[in-house]
C-alpha cells in the first residue's frame, strides 16, 4: 500500500514537472485568453520536492478515499484459521463517522458468506464514533466482553475499521471507559491499537507478548503536549514498555523526554533536567484512585515558561494519566530544594489539591497544517492547534494564514494590513469559494510568482487531508465576482493542491 501511494504521489510530481515544461515552451500569447496555467512555476525557481513526510500516506489515502465504493469486514474462517475479509459494498458518500458506524454494525450482524464466523456479539451497541487525526475512538456497549474469543474481536473489529485507510490506530472504549483486556480493570489498560495480523495463532501470540506479559507490557499511548502557544494540549502516539505493572511511571517518564519530532507542533511540557522521584497510589474521598507524583526541585527553579504553560504542563499529566483504569486524579508535589516535597504553586495554580480533567476542560486540540512563504517562492508547512470540538475548520485555517509564520525564514501570504474578514470563504460540499478584496493584489503587484506562492498557501491550507475539512478545490472569486485572469494567471477555474510547491523539510 506504501509503495503505490509513493508511486500515486511521483506520479503527480512527474506531471507537474511536465506541465510545467510545456507551459514554457509554448511562445507567449498576446490576447488575455490565452493566459498562463496557474499551477507553474520556472523550473529554475522551484524545486520539486515530496509533501511532509510524516503524513504522506494519509494524505494520498485521504485524497483518494472518494473512490471507495466497498469495505472489508472481518470474520472468522475456521477451516483456513485466520480471519477473512468480506467486501460489502458501499454508496461512496458516507462520511468516516457514518462509515465507521456501519462497519461496527455489520460486524456485530455477522458474515453473509458460508464457511465465515461471526468474532462480536450480536448485541453489542455502539455508544459512540470519534474521528481524531490518526485515530478513531470507538465507544462500545459492555456486552463487548461477551466475545467468546476477545482477541479475534479486537482483531477484527481494529482490522476492519482501519481499512478504511484513513486512519493508524483504534482506541476502544467500553461504555465510556477506556477498555482492558478484560472485564476486569486489574487486566491493564489495551492502549490503542493497530493493525493485527490475520493468522490466529499469529493474533494470539501478539496479544500474548503485548497484554499477558506483566514483567514488559507493550502498549500505545496517547501522550499529550502543548502547542505553540500553551492554549492545547495535542496527543502524541508513543509505544511505551510497562515493567513490573508500573505503567504511570512509564508515561510520567515519556513526557519528561518530550516530543519525538520536531516542527510538527509539539513542544515539551516540563522543564529541562526534571525527574521523576516517586509515586504513591492514594485513595480519593469518592473512594477513586489517584497518583500522587513527586518531582525534582527542577519542577520550580526551572520552570521559565508563563502561566499558559504550567496549565500546559498540569494538563498533560491528567489527560496522559487518567487514561489509565485505575487512576481517576492526580495530586502533585515538588521538591523545594532543602530535600522537602511541597505542593505550593509554581506560578498561580493550586497544587494543595486533587486534579481532574474537569480542572482543565476544553484543553483538548487538534493540530491543522497551514502554509506559509519561502523567499525562494515555495510553500513551508507549520502545525497549529485548534480546539478538538471546531466546527469550521476551513474558517479557521483563513484565521490562521493571517498570522505571522512561527518558522524561521517562512514569510506571511495574507497581507498583515488586510483583515482575514475580508477574505469571505464558503465551502460547499468540496469546493471552498474564497473571495479575495480587490486590495490583496494591489498588495503584490508586478510579481506573478508571489500571487502564485501565496494564493496556493491558501489552496494547500484548505485541501490538505490532515485537516479533514472535506475541501478538495478552491474557487477564488475577486470582490464577488469570478475573474478572466490576473496578470496572465487563470483564477477562472478552480484549483487543487499542488504538491510540488511545498518546500522540502
Amino acid at each position: 500500500m506504501f509503495r503505490k501511494m509513493r508511486f500515486i504521489l511521483t506520479l503527480i510530481t512527474l506531471i507537474s514537472i511536465l506541465l510545467v515544461s510545456c507551459a514554457y515552451e509554448q511562445p507567449a500569447k498576446q490576447d488575455n485568453g490565452k493566459i498562463t496555467e496557474f499551477n507553474k512555476l520556472d523550473e529554475g525557481e522551484a524545486e520539486i520536492t515530496d509533501p511532509p513526510e510524516d503524513t504522506t500516506e494519509q494524505s494520498i489515502s485521504g485524497l483518494y478515499a472518494a473512490e471507495r465504493t466497498g469495505v472489508n469486514l472481518y470474520f472468522l474462517d475456521e477451516a483456513a484459521g485466520q480471519l477473512s475479509p468480506e467486501t460489502r459494498k458501499i454508496s461512496g458518500n458516507e462520511s468516516e463517522t457514518e462509515l465507521a458506524f456501519y462497519i461496527l454494525k455489520e460486524l456485530t450482524e455477522g458474515p453473509e458468506t458460508s464457511g465465515l464466523s461471526p468474532v462480536m456479539p450480536e448485541n453489542v451497541k455502539v455508544n459512540r464514533v470519534e474521528i481524531g487525526e490518526n485515530i478513531l475512538a470507538v465507544d462500545l456497549s459492555d456486552e463487548f466482553h461477551e466475545s467468546k474469543e476477545p482477541a479475534l474481536a479486537r482483531a477484527a473489529l481494529v482490522n476492519s475499521l482501519l481499512d478504511m485507510g484513513a486512519f493508524k490506530y483504534v482506541k476502544l472504549y467500553i461504555d465510556g471507559q477506556e477498555a482492558t483486556v478484560s472485564s476486569d480493570i486489574d487486566s491493564g489498560p489495551l492502549g490503542l491499537l493497530t493493525r493485527y495480523p490475520v493468522e490466529v495463532a499469529e493474533i494470539t501470540a501478539l496479544e500474548e507478548q503485548n497484554f499477558n506479559n506483566k514483567e514488559n507490557r507493550k502498549v500505545n499511548w496517547e501522550l499529550f503536549f502543548r502547542d505553540n502557544s500553551g492554549e492545547f494540549l495535542l496527543s502524541e502516539v508513543r509505544s511505551i514498555t510497562i515493567s513490573e505493572g508500573k505503567a504511570a511511571e512509564s508515561i510520567v517518564n515519556e513526557l519528561i523526554k518530550g516530543p519525538i519530532t520536531e516542527g510538527e507542533g509539539y513542544y515539551p511540557v516540563f522543564p529541562k533536567g526534571t525527574t521523576l522521584q516517586k509515586t504513591e497510589l492514594i485513595e480519593g474521598n469518592s473512594g477513586r484512585n489517584g497518583i500522587a507524583l513527586f518531582f525534582s526541585k527542577e519542577f520550580r527553579e526551572k520552570f521559565t515558561m508563563n502561566p499558559s504553560y504550567e496549565q500546559s504542563l498540569i494538563g498533560s499529566l491528567i489527560y496522559s494519566l487518567t487514561s489509565l483504569p485505575d487512576i481517576h486524579f492526580v495530586k502533585i508535589y515538588y521538591d523545594n530544594g532543602y530535600g522537602f516535597y511541597i505542593d505550593d504553586p509554581v506560578h498561580g495554580i493550586s497544587l494543595n489539591r486533587i486534579l481532574t480533567k474537569r480542572n482543565y476542560p476544553d484543553r483538548m486540540g487538534k493540530r491543522i497544517r497551514i502554509y506559509f512563504g519561502s523567499d525562494q517562492n515555495l510553500l513551508v508547512p507549520e502545525y497549529r492547534a485548534i480546539s478538538h470540538d471546531e466546527k469550521d475548520v476551513a474558517y479557521r485555517i483563513l484565521k490562521e494564514l493571517a498570522t505571522n509564520p512561527v518558522t524561521p525564514g517562512a514569510v506571511r501570504v495574507l497581507p498583515a494590513n488586510i483583515p482575514a474578514d475580508d477574505f469571505k470563504l464558503e465551502v460547499k460540499d468540496e469546493l471552498a469559494v474564497v473571495d479575495v478584496p480587490k486590495e490583496y493584489f494591489d498588495e503584490i503587484r508586478l510579481d506573478n510568482n508571489r500571487v502564485i506562492r501565496d494564493l496556493y498557501a491558501l489552496v494547500n491550507s484548505l485541501t490538505d487531508p490532515i485537516n479533514r475539512t472535506g475541501i478538495t478545490e478552491v474557487q477564488f472569486t475577486v470582490e464577488g465576482d469570478v475573474i478572466e485572469s490576473y496578470m496572465d494567471i487563470s483564477l477562472k477555474d478552480s484549483f487543487v493542491m499542488n504538491p510540488a510547491l511545498i518546500k522540502e523539510n
